[in-house]
């Protein structure tokens, strides 16, 4: 998957970066922002991108949240070999 321009052009205008922690009942929104772990803010799903799921990247421009394809899909890669990773070492310690 290519960089695109407009994805670049996100990171570099962003103030505001989030990953969506959960949704709530009540059409809500619990995001992480990115300059604290533990900084929460919470947002009405109608702000959020209409394909937005738990765990996406978000940037916050010019008023709107725009959701980061590409660094969500590094994001999951890069969880799931972590998960692997404590699996083989774990599966290791078992033996």
């Amino acid at each position: 998957m290519a960089t695109s321009r407009a994805t670049d052009a996100i990171h570099k205008e962003a103030s505001m970066k989030a990953i969506i922690d959960r949704f709530e009942d009540n059409n809500l929104a619990v995001l992480e922002l990115d300059d604290q772990p533990g900084n929460m803010l919470t947002v009405s799903i109608n702000e959020l991108p209409s394909n937005a799921c738990q765990g996406d990247v978000l940037y916050y421009q010019d008023g709107t949240w725009i959701l980061d394809e590409e660094e969500t899909a590094q994001r999951y890669t890069d969880i799931n070999e972590l998960f692997n990773s404590l699996l083989a070492h774990d599966d290791a310690e078992t033996e």
